[in-house]
């Protein structure tokens, strides 16, 4: 490993790939930032260039059921599994450059960097790109590693089945961009020896507290649930003010309470983020209403304790309300709590120490779901933060300055580096 220790990035190279692929390829008009919804046409681009480039770099590229890109350049060793990196290339409709783009595009000048210095790592290395990791076209985020690492309990049957608001299946939009792969989505025909994954925060604390990057120890858990508000339509004109079973009235009472329970209890927290009326019509009392919930918290006992406490709540509002509104709570999904192994986490904080210094990196727990949660599962895995301005991530003002960019893509080179040389000698657990 000695002799890797001097082994650098090209982080020029990193960041002009990271902004003309993201111009190229899903960039909205007048602004910094994406919409690259999974599967799209610009999906289908940008995987085409990610292939591409790879294969010119002497990997072999399997592409699995669910899309997921698998692209291995070999090792001495043909015994072990590849050390896999990456992240997902897929954005929120009005997202960033940053938020999932930067851990593939770091991977890729990861394999480069080994390609033009002839490094022969003791392992194969895999860079991969998971398919639908925001769930923003087809609701379900993580989707694809969640079905890889067989703990989801969503199928890939049932990943198939979900169609975006054209009503196009998932398994129809893989059909379509050529990407509907034969390789067996399933970590026990398809597997690793272990996982890192770089991204940036989403959050202000690295920024906040002067630290460049961040040793993810952990995912917090989380659960979405859909809540249906059912009331008595009538005229907004001609029903009196005691007569009303308003369901948006209600609504707005319970989804106001989702954030109150949330600050009282100090449990974590819970997000109203997505809301529909059935009659939308000014002159008529609304008698259905939908809204999304979103919990997270550190723990699963504390996601189950917050969720119990939002819905107790929920039943006095009604009680109270006392109108003939009611609702109906159905889960959607959820992710438990995942925790990091401690060869990985060793591996990023000790090339983090090399870079930066004992005093610029911190410990943190993940408030985000990203594919190493469910990769975690089953494999070996520890994430790296580098800073978000502001905070701010899931928008076009997202921004991750070019040198934490490639001082994110140097920590993964040399994390990967440390892992492949500990397999190599035989010192892990």
């Amino acid at each position: 490993m000695a002799a890797y220790r001097g082994l650098r990035i090209n982080g020029d190279r990193l960041n002009n790939t990271l902004q003309s692929t993201s111009t190229s390829w899903g960039a909205l008009a007048a602004s910094t930032g994406m919409r690259r919804l999974a599967l799209s046409p610009e999906d289908k681009e940008v995987r085409d260039w990610l292939v591409q480039q790879c294969k010119e770099l002497g990997c072999d590229v399997r592409v699995d059921r669910m899309g997921n890109i698998f692209a291995t350049r070999p090792g001495s060793s043909t015994e072990r599994k590849p050390i896999a990196m990456g992240s997902h290339l897929d954005t929120q409709p009005a997202g960033g450059r940053y938020d999932g783009i930067l851990g593939v595009i770091a991977a890729l000048e990861v394999l480069r960097t080994l390609h033009e210095n002839n490094i022969q790592t003791h392992c194969p290395i895999s860079l991969i790109d998971w398919t639908n990791e925001e769930g923003a076209r087809f609701p379900g985020a993580m989707m694809c590693s969640g079905v890889w690492s067989t703990k989801s309990t969503t199928s890939l049957e049932a990943c198939y089945a979900v169609k975006d608001t054209d009503g196009l299946s998932m398994k129809k939009a893989l059909e379509d961009i050529g990407y509907l792969g034969d390789t067996p989505c399933d970590y026990r025909e398809n597997g690793l020896e272990c996982y890192f994954e770089l991204h940036i925060e989403q959050g202000p604390k690295l920024e906040a507290t002067g630290n460049k990057v961040g040793v993810v120890t952990a995912v917090q858990a989380m659960k979405w649930f859909a809540v249906r508000v059912s009331g008595v339509e009538g005229h907004s004109g001609t029903t009196p003010m005691d007569m009303r079973s308003d369901a948006l009235v209600t609504a707005s009472r319970l989804i106001a309470s989702v954030s109150d329970i949330a600050r009282t209890t100090g449990l974590g927290v819970s997000t109203v983020g997505v809301i529909s009326n059935d009659t939308q019509s000014q002159a008529t009392i609304p008698s259905g209403v939908e809204f999304i919930i979103d919990v997270r918290c550190s723990t699963d006992r504390m996601v189950q304790d917050l969720c119990s406490a939002i819905f107790k709540s929920f039943d006095e509002i009604v009680q109270r309300e006392n109108n003939y509104t009611s609702y109906h709570v159905f889960r959607t999904w959820g992710l438990p709590e995942s925790v990091f192994h401690d060869d990985c986490i060793g591996a990023v904080r000790s090339a983090a120490v090399d870079e930066v210094g004992i005093s610029k990196i911190m410990d943190m727990k993940s408030g985000a779901g990203h594919d190493a949660a469910w990769v975690s599962k089953v494999v070996k895995s520890s994430m790296i933060f580098v800073p978000s301005k502001d905070g701010i991530s899931h928008n076009p003002a997202e921004y991750t300055s070019p040198e934490d960019c490639s001082l994110g893509g140097q920590i993964l080179l040399q994390a990967l580096l440390l892992y492949d040389d500990d397999v190599k000698n035989g010192s892990l657990s």
